[in-house]
């Protein structure tokens, strides 16, 4: 096991992060099956940070993401039920996991296909939250997907009772919302390093100190504390 020093503590990467790491589905589920608490390490948004800052940023590593991603979308089809659109793992509150996970990963078709099923997991789920989904979107540098979550998140789209998505107008929705979305889609793209996702936020953009977090802090602050050069 690779041991890490974060601060003042120690921590581990488990089998199962091992496993998932290399895309290693049928370990993965043998795991799961010998204790379901491996879940919670699996998910973990604090542990998949760290595995992002000690794995998935580093060149030798550059397919971690995407083997992560296979590994969430197996255990998503296991987990779909008989009745039509329910997933078990969704229903557990594993959604806002499964979408990071996807669009970290770049992958544009599972994200269309969570999004279809619920279009509110683009505002989180259990430990995930909207800044969290967009900053996985900038991680993977893949426009398209940036824009779906973005259009998801700057106009909600509601299941009726058919089971389709209804989306509200623009002009219904109150423009502080729209403004503080538009606000973390900002600051996630400097924070995940998506050049062309932020100039095309940023276009029509009179002043970017307009845009701070809840700390105070500019777009330049987001980018430089996480080592984004070129932005």
């Amino acid at each position: 096991l690779r041991w890490e020093s974060t601060g003042d503590k120690w921590w581990y990467a488990s089998p199962i992060d091992w496993a998932a790491a290399n895309g290693h589905y049928d370990l993965v589920r043998e795991l799961l099956r010998l204790d379901g608490n491996h879940l919670i390490k699996l998910t973990s948004l604090r542990r998949v940070r760290r595995f992002e800052a000690v794995w998935d940023d580093e060149e030798q590593f550059h397919d971690v993401a995407r083997c992560r991603c296979h590994v969430a979308h197996q255990l998503f089809e296991e987990c779909q039920t008989q009745k039509e659109g329910k997933n078990s793992l969704i229903v557990a509150g594993y959604g806002g996991w499964l979408l990071y996970t996807a669009a970290s990963a770049g992958d544009l078709g599972f994200v269309q296909q969570l999004l279809g099923i619920n279009p509110l997991l683009v505002f989180g789920d259990g430990e995930y939250g909207l800044t969290d989904i967009l900053y996985a979107a900038a991680r993977s540098k893949n426009l398209e997907i940036f824009r779906v979550v973005y259009d998801f998140a700057l106009s909600p789209r509601f299941m009726t009772g058919t089971g389709n998505a209804t989306e509200q107008t623009r002009e219904a929705i109150p423009l502080d919302f729209k403004l503080e979305v538009k606000n973390r889609a900002v600051h996630a793209a400097a924070r995940g390093g998506h050049l062309m996702g932020l100039k095309e936020l940023l276009a029509d953009c009179g002043d970017v100190l307009e845009y701070r977090d809840v700390h105070g802090s500019t777009v330049l602050h987001a980018a430089a504390g996480n080592g984004q050069v070129e932005v």
